[in-house]
C-alpha cells in the first residue's frame, strides 16, 4: 500500500512538472528568422535599422531588441535575413531606411505588427521604398 502510494506522488509531481514545463516553454526565447524584403530598391539602400517590441497593447513599448545593417553603395541585397533569439508572440517592429543617391539619403520609416511563431517571417518593404524613392526623384 505504501509503494503504491509512493509511486502515484511521483507520478503526480512528474506530470505536474512536465505541465509547467510545457505552460512556460510558450514564454522562451526561440530562433527567429525575419527577411526584410527590399526587392528592387535594394541597390539604393545603405542602411536598414530594425527595432522590435513587444506587440501587447497593455504594455508600453519597450524596444527590447535593436538590429543595424549597413551597405556600401549598391551592395545591399534584395533580402536581409535577421536572425534572433525571442519568444513567440506578437511583436511591433520599427524599420528606419536609409537610401537614395548622393550624400544625403533620405530617411524612411516603416511599422509594422509581425507575429512571430519560432519560423520564418518577411516583411515586404519593396513597395513602400520604391514609392518612396520615386517620390524623392519627382515627376520624369
Amino acid at each position: 500500500m505504501f509503494a503504491a502510494r509512493t509511486r502515484l506522488v511521483r507520478l503526480v509531481f512528474v506530470a505536474a512538472a512536465i505541465a509547467l514545463a510545457l505552460l512556460l516553454s510558450r514564454h522562451w526565447p526561440k530562433d527567429q528568422a525575419v527577411h526584410y524584403v527590399l526587392g528592387d530598391a535594394a541597390p539604393l539602400v545603405l542602411e536598414v535599422d530594425a527595432r522590435w517590441a513587444s506587440g501587447d497593447p497593455r504594455e508600453p513599448e519597450d524596444w527590447s531588441r535593436e538590429a543595424t545593417f549597413r551597405y556600401a553603395p549598391g551592395a545591399a541585397p534584395r533580402i536581409v535575413t535577421h536572425d534572433m533569439r525571442l519568444p513567440d508572440g506578437d511583436y511591433t517592429v520599427e524599420i528606419e531606411v536609409a537610401s537614395g543617391p548622393g550624400s544625403r539619403p533620405a530617411t524612411h520609416v516603416v511599422r509594422r505588427r509581425v507575429t512571430l511563431s519560432g519560423g520564418a517571417v518577411s516583411i515586404d518593404l519593396q513597395g513602400s521604398l520604391v514609392d518612396h524613392t520615386e517620390a524623392r526623384r519627382g515627376p520624369r
